[in-house]
This record gives C-alpha cells, sequence and structure tokens, in this order.
C-alpha cells in the first residue's frame, strides 16, 4: 500500500480511518503548542507590565521624597478643583509698616464665613487646620475645611491690607503623627515635600506648627523638621514659619521645645496663654476661673497666668519680639459653681464635679452667646486678673470672655513687655459687628523700630 507524503494511494477503509485521526491528532496538537506559546507570551507581557508599574512607583516615591518635579501625577490634595494661580505675597505690606503682629485664625469648624473686612485688621490670617495624614500628605479633612479655605484665601487677595495666608498643621485632634514623621530624616523629606507642594501648589505665604503634646524626646526631631522645612521653603522664595507651644510652668510642657534653636528657623512664636481654667471633662474641671488671666491665679495654680508665661519664654530666650500672646474670642460656661476658692479672690469659685467632669460650654461663639440669651454687658471687672467674668450666684454659672476692657489691658501688655504681639482665636467666634477685633486693630500699637529690650525680672 503505497504512501505518497500524507495521503494513502490505496489500501483498505481502516488504514484510512487510522490515517485520519493521525493527522486530526497532530492538528489538535499543533494548536495546543500555539495556545500554550500564547499563554506564555500574554505572561511574560503581565510581568513586564508589574514591573514597570512598580519601577514607576518607585520613581514617583523618590520623586515625592526628593521633591522632583513631577509631571505625571499631580501632588495629593483631594477634594476636585485646582486652584487658579495667585502671585506669592511672601510678606504682607500690613505686616512691614506696622511691627506689632496681629495673627487671625481661622477654623474649619465654624459655620460663620471670613469676611474682608476682618481680614483687613490682621497682619497675618491663618486656616486652621490643613489634616497630615498617616503617609504624611497633607489634605483637607473634609470638603467644607476646603471650600473655608478657598475663601479665606480669595478674599485674602481681596483686602487692601494683604495679610499673609498661612495654614496651620497639627492641633488637638491631628498631632499623632508628628512624632513618626519626624524621628526618620526619609519620614521627614516626605511630609517637608508634602509642605512644600501644599504652598506651591495654592501659592500661600507659609505655614504654622501646632504639635500638641509633644514630647522631650521629641526635641530633636522638631528642630530638624523645623530646619528642613525652612531650607526647602528656601529654594522657592521668602516664607513664613510660626509655632504654637502651651503655656509654661503647668505639666513641664516647655521641657519639649529648644527655643533658642526653634527660633533660628521660625519667624515668630504663637504662646497658647489661655485655657488656665476650663470646664473640662475631668478633675481640672475646677475651679472656675479666668480662660486667659493677665496675672494671677489660686491656689497651686498661682503661676497659671500670662505674664508667668511670658516671663519664662522671654528670659529664657531674651527675644520678647518674637513672641505673641494669644486673646481668645470665644466665651466659656460653668455650670454648678458655687463658693469662691479663697476669700477676697471672687474671680474663681468652686465647681461641683458630676461624674469627676465638669459641666459647662467650654467654646461659646458670640453668636451661640446671643442666641442663647446671655447679656455679657452685666460683666464684673477683676482687676487683679484684669479679666471680666459673670457670675449667677441663682443659676450657680458662671461665664469667662474677653471685653474690651479686658482687650485693651492685654494690648497695653504688648507694647509694655515689647512683644511681638497677639493671635486670635479665632476671628468668625466674633459677633458681626466685629466688636472684639476692632478693639484689638484700635489698640494696636505701629512703631517704625521694635524696642527689643526684656521687660522682665530674669
Amino acid at each position: 500500500m503505497p504512501i505518497i507524503g500524507p495521503y494513502i494511494v490505496g489500501g483498505d477503509k481502516e488504514a484510512q480511518s487510522m490515517m485520519r485521526e493521525f493527522l486530526i491528532y497532530n492538528r489538535n496538537r499543533s494548536d495546543k503548542e500555539k495556545c500554550d506559546a500564547c499563554i506564555v507570551q500574554y505572561l511574560i507581557l503581565a510581568v513586564m507590565l508589574l514591573v514597570i508599574v512598580f519601577l514607576f512607583s518607585v520613581f514617583q516615591f523618590w520623586a515625592y521624597v526628593f521633591g522632583i518635579a513631577n509631571p505625571i501625577l499631580p501632588a495629593y490634595f483631594p477634594l476636585d478643583a485646582v486652584p487658579s494661580r495667585l502671585p506669592y505675597s511672601s510678606k504682607s505690606s500690613q505686616a512691614a509698616e506696622c511691627q506689632q503682629r496681629v495673627v487671625g485664625y481661622y477654623t474649619e469648624f465654624e459655620s460663620i464665613d471670613i469676611t474682608c473686612s476682618q481680614l483687613n485688621h490682621v497682619t497675618h490670617a491663618v486656616f486652621a487646620n490643613v489634616e497630615m495624614n498617616s503617609d504624611g500628605n497633607l489634605r483637607f479633612k473634609t470638603r467644607k475645611a476646603k471650600e473655608r479655605f478657598m475663601s479665606l484665601r480669595r478674599k485674602s487677595r481681596q483686602v487692601e491690607s494683604k495679610p499673609e495666608l498661612m495654614i496651620s498643621i497639627g492641633g488637638e485632634e491631628n498631632s499623632q503623627y508628628f512624632a513618626s514623621f519626624t524621628n526618620e530624616s526619609y519620614k521627614r523629606r516626605i511630609f517637608v515635600n508634602s509642605i512644600y507642594l501644599f504652598i506651591k501648589y495654592y501659592g500661600i505665604d507659609g505655614v504654622d506648627f501646632y504639635w500638641k503634646r509633644a514630647k522631650e524626646s521629641d526635641k530633636i526631631n522638631y528642630l530638624l523638621l523645623l530646619k528642613e522645612v525652612r531650607e526647602k521653603l528656601e529654594t522657592m522664595g521668602t516664607f513664613t514659619i510660626s509655632v504654637t507651644i502651651p503655656a509654661a510652668g503647668i505639666e513641664n510642657w516647655e521641657a519639649s521645645y529648644d527655643l533658642n534653636q526653634m527660633l533660628e528657623y521660625v519667624d515668630f512664636i504663637n504662646v497658647f496663654s489661655m485655657d488656665y481654667y476650663g470646664p473640662w471633662e475631668n478633675q481640672y474641671g475646677t475651679p472656675a476661673g479666668p480662660t486667659a488671666p493677665l496675672y494671677y491665679g489660686v491656689g497651686a495654680r498661682k503661676n497659671f497666668n500670662v505674664d508667668s508665661t511670658m516671663n519664662y519664654y522671654v528670659c529664657n530666650t531674651q527675644k520678647p519680639e518674637k513672641f505673641n500672646i494669644v486673646i481668645p474670642f470665644f466665651a466659656r460656661l460653668w455650670k454648678n459653681v458655687g463658693d469662691v476658692v479663697e476669700v477676697g479672690k471672687e474671680a474663681y469659685r468652686n465647681v461641683e464635679l458630676k461624674n469627676d467632669k465638669a459641666e459647662g460650654k467650654p467654646y461659646m461663639s458670640r453668636w451661640t452667646v446671643q442666641h442663647d440669651q446671655w447679656d455679657l454687658s452685666n460683666s464684673t471687672w477683676d482687676e487683679p486678673s484684669k479679666t471680666s467674668y459673670i457670675y449667677d450666684k441663682e443659676k450657680e454659672v458662671y461665664m469667662s470672655f474677653e471685653t474690651q476692657q479686658s482687650i485693651k489691658a492685654k494690648m497695653d501688655y504688648v507694647k509694655e513687655k515689647n512683644l511681638g504681639g497677639v493671635w486670635i482665636w479665632s476671628l468668625e467666634m466674633d459677633d458681626n459687628e466685629n466688636s472684639l477685633l476692632n478693639v484689638v486693630s484700635s489698640n494696636k500699637h505701629c512703631f517704625s523700630k521694635r524696642n527689643e529690650s526684656i521687660a522682665y525680672k530674669c
């Protein structure tokens, strides 16, 4: 039975059937081999793509760490719109003309919007807060926060005084990542570059740091952060850096800061010279007393006042012009308030705690005060502490707040002690007439040359 090529010439049917099966088998095997080859090619292609993606991610990471310009991925600032570019205003004309600072904070929390009239009275407008997340990036916590920031940004560029526009990072609710992102150099670079990109992206003038509850072991890392932020921003121009630090002499908080080294990198320091007394939800909610007493105290809190705090900081640095004291625009309410702590000291009263907590409202805007129908015109002046308060014996309530008289006393204190100025917490807590801010502005002392002499007994 002759065979020519793959074909059988003649032969029986069984042979022909076997040959057909052989040909089908070979064709199926060839198709399978081709399919296997395709799978291998696809796998190789997939691996190559994964390698490319990995290398690209590595490039993006180190580009971000070292601040390399990156046209492919934008900076991580979520919640939509890219702002229109505005020119940097590295130093405001108002701050240059009037040496005394008025730093106004504007928060993400309140519902009342900032006004151009308010911004005309400040040298620096600070948005609190831009959130730092666990990977060291900055972002707005909510859409509302971004909208409030954008409103502040737009209006700060419209007003004649041109205040410096800054952001604040940290505070009560967002200081938990400072320690982890300052104790290693590459993490600091990520954080520093995020700040740099934010400032560049939004065209603002600087940054304020409020590392709440920093520890003494964080001191060097905090300095390294400030140093690296300063060096990074100087590659782009002249920008303002400030820090907010706690009151001195309370729980040794001041030990967390190397002030003299810090002042090499920051333009000024906002001292948290308030909250010496408050209706806290712990045993420290008693006694009731002035939120920010200029002088004086009672019992173990004799040094819980502005003057004692500032005496410590100025005497340790010999640079009074670098410090701002706070003027709180909020009112503070205690309930279940009784007799005086010490005879003759009417502004300090015992509070009955409920379940080891004080009851009250620690932060009341002037709108809230008016809404709750409080009449602040019937206040009592406490000369030793230079503060105003209301005590209603029948209702057992006590309220501490700033008045025209107490604000003037603080502004005079700033001048007398040659301090740098004041900071306000916060602008939107004022009333509709800007009554408190107007008092601050009318009592601001401008001068062509600052007196840097020490007016404290060191």
